[in-house]
């Protein structure tokens, strides 16, 4: 069974969300190689949530070592996060484009 990784992540400015998920797309397919999908949502101007899904908790546990790492890497930039994870009992796709990145005001 896939499971879902929720993280919220608040950052000191908008400028240290972008640097930290310019880091995140250089290393995430050596770091997180069992990562299924990963989806970011700005709940705000220095706010993240990111929502990863993963194969089972044993896949999801072998990325934590790496998941610390960048965690130290954007530390200084970071003021508060934390992250839930669980059983993922309903998933819904539509058929629709790359999300581009706009960013709203």
């Amino acid at each position: 069974m896939s499971i879902g990784r929720v993280t919220v992540l608040e950052f000191q400015s908008p400028e240290d969300v972008d640097a930290a998920e310019a880091y995140y797309e250089k290393i995430r397919d050596q770091a997180f190689p069992t990562l299924e999908l990963v989806l970011n949502i700005r709940t705000g101007p220095t706010s993240l949530m990111s929502i990863a899904t993963y194969p089972s908790y044993d896949a999801a546990a072998r990325n934590l070592p790496a998941r610390q790492v960048f965690q130290k890497e954007v530390r200084a930039r970071v003021t508060d996060t934390f992250y839930h994870e669980g059983d993922i009992t309903y998933f819904f796709q539509n058929a629709v484009p790359v999300v581009e990145k706009e960013r709203q005001p």
